[in-house]
């Protein structure tokens, strides 16, 4: 299999560490969505990131699509998603916010790295930033101890720590802003960022040109998914 994207992509990261949660072997192509749009046009009709191509050719579009796929790859008692009712539904409710939470903080990116500062609208930034707060709020009411859901980690958790993980790499003067913001959800992200997140940083030069295989210095797997530790 094939990943397409980036890694400061929030979506492409969180299909990154379910493959390797999953144990499942892929290789990268990395394309930006801004620098390479031409390409990823004929790669996703929507230009968007992440794409997972399979063997056979087959591509599939959207992490929460790409994410079903891979569950349906491994035994239910791997999943990171709940196989039964209500657990299933629990989870993917906080994943759902988790992922509303990276949606939103990549939309505050781009007013402030791609807009023209005398074309951004304050009321939109104002209400983007007030989603953000809002999300991290209800997450923090969760309690996670050590997981935001049930005994072990699940998609909630590695969704939660991607989208914390952005926001203290790409949000730093906004969480500056929020001295509130629960310890124990910083402990989730730390936990999961030295065993399972790969770094924010730019792809080298010519990276995008080709397919890459999956280097263990991209994103390492430790023994026992289930257990991130620092």
């Amino acid at each position: 299999m094939i990943l397409v994207g980036q890694y400061d992509s929030p979506f492409v990261r969180r299909v990154a560490v379910t493959l390797h949660c999953y144990d499942l072997p892929f290789e990268r192509r990395v394309l930006s969505v801004f620098a390479d749009f031409d390409a990823m046009l004929t790669i996703n009709p929507l230009g968007k990131v992440p794409v997972l191509e399979l063997d056979g050719g087959e591509r599939l579009f959207d992490s929460r699509a790409i994410l079903d796929y891979l569950d349906s790859l491994v035994a239910p008692d791997q999943r990171l998603t709940p196989a039964g009712e209500p657990a299933r539904r629990a989870a993917l409710r906080i994943d759902a916010v988790a992922t509303g939470l990276a949606e939103k903080l990549y939309e505050r990116g781009y007013e402030f790295a791609r807009r023209d500062p005398a074309k951004r609208d304050p009321a939109i930034v104002a209400r983007v930033e007030r989603q953000i707060d809002s999300a991290l709020s209800w997450l923090e009411k969760l309690a996670p101890s050590p997981w935001l859901f049930g005994d072990r980690m699940s998609r909630a958790d590695v969704t939660a720590a991607i989208a914390f993980t952005y926001l203290a790499e790409k949000h730093r003067n906004f969480l500056d802003r929020r001295p509130s913001c629960s310890r124990r959800i910083v402990d989730i992200a730390k936990r999961s960022r030295n065993s399972h997140l790969p770094p924010i940083r730019p792809p080298k030069p010519g990276a995008a040109a080709g397919v890459q295989r999956n280097k263990a210095d991209a994103l390492s797997r430790p023994r026992g998914c289930d257990r991130m530790r620092e």
